[in-house]
C-alpha cells in the first residue's frame, strides 16, 4: 500500500505549504446499475457539490453531474467505459464524454483496481478541451477474504489528471465503506484535490464524500 500511494504523499508534500486557495464542502453522490446483458452493464448517477468554505466565507452550491455509462466487460478482469456527463454550474452548462479502460487485479483479499481515462468537455462559444485520467485504487475487507453483506471495507484511491491548458491535479481519496444488502453499499470518506501548481498557484479542495451504490437487478 505504501509504494501505490508514495507518488501522492511526495508530491503533496511539496505543494502543501506553498502559497495556495482553499475549498471546503460536501460531495454526494448516488450510482444506480442495472444488467442489460451478461457483459453489459448501463449505469446511471446524480452527484452534487455545495462548497462550505472558500476564501471568500461563503456557503455555495456549486454545480449538479448527471451522468449516463455503458459498460461493456470484454475479459475476465478487463471491461471499457463508454459515458456522457450534464453538468450545471451557476449559468453555465457543460457537456462531457469520455471512455475509460479498466482492469483488476485480486491478490487474496485485496483488491487492485487500474483506470486509463480520456474526456472530451464542450461549452457554448468555448473551445473543445480535453483531458487524461490515470487512477489506481486498493480494497480490502476488514473481515475475511471478501465483502459479505454487513460487513465493512476500507478503499483508497489516487489519481492523475491531466488537461491540455497545462494543468495537472492529484487526487488522495479515502474511503470506509459498507454493504448494506445484496443491492446496495455506501461509501463515506474524504476526497482531496490539490492542483494548478504548474503554474505555482495551488488550488486545495477537501470534499467530505458519500456515495451510495445501488443496483437495480
Amino acid at each position: 500500500m505504501k509504494k501505490i500511494f508514495f507518488p501522492f504523499f511526495y508530491l503533496v508534500s511539496g505543494f502543501v505549504f506553498s502559497q495556495s486557495n482553499f475549498e471546503l464542502g460536501l460531495l454526494p453522490k448516488a450510482i444506480f446499475s442495472k444488467e442489460i446483458s451478461e457483459k453489459t452493464k448501463w449505469i446511471n448517477s446524480v452527484e452534487l457539490r455545495t462548497i462550505l468554505y472558500d476564501d471568500n466565507f461563503q456557503i455555495t452550491h456549486s454545480l449538479i453531474d448527471l451522468s449516463t455509462i455503458l459498460s461493456q466487460t470484454t475479459g475476465l478482469n478487463q471491461s471499457f467505459n463508454f459515458g456522457y456527463i450534464l453538468r450545471a454550474r451557476d449559468q453555465e452548462i457543460i457537456h462531457r464524454t469520455f471512455q475509460y479502460y479498466n482492469f483488476v487485479n485480486q491478490y487474496g483479499s485485496l483488491k487492485l483496481a487500474h483506470r486509463f481515462a480520456f474526456e472530451q468537455f464542450f461549452q457554448s462559444k468555448k473551445r473543445t478541451t480535453y483531458r487524461i485520467r490515470y487512477q489506481i485504487s486498493a480494497e480490502k475487507p476488514l473481515n475475511g477474504e471478501r465483502v459479505d453483506v454487513n460487513e465493512f471495507y476500507l478503499k483508497m484511491g489516487n489519481e492523475y489528471l491531466y488537461n491540455f491548458d497545462n494543468n495537472l491535479e492529484i487526487r488522495f481519496t479515502p474511503y470506509l465503506g459498507f454493504r448494506a444488502t445484496k443491492k446496495d453499499r455506501i461509501e463515506i470518506g474524504f476526497d482531496y484535490r490539490i492542483s494548478e501548481f504548474i503554474e505555482n498557484s495551488t488550488m486545495n479542495n477537501l470534499w467530505f464524500r458519500t456515495t451510495w451504490y445501488i443496483s437495480l437487478d
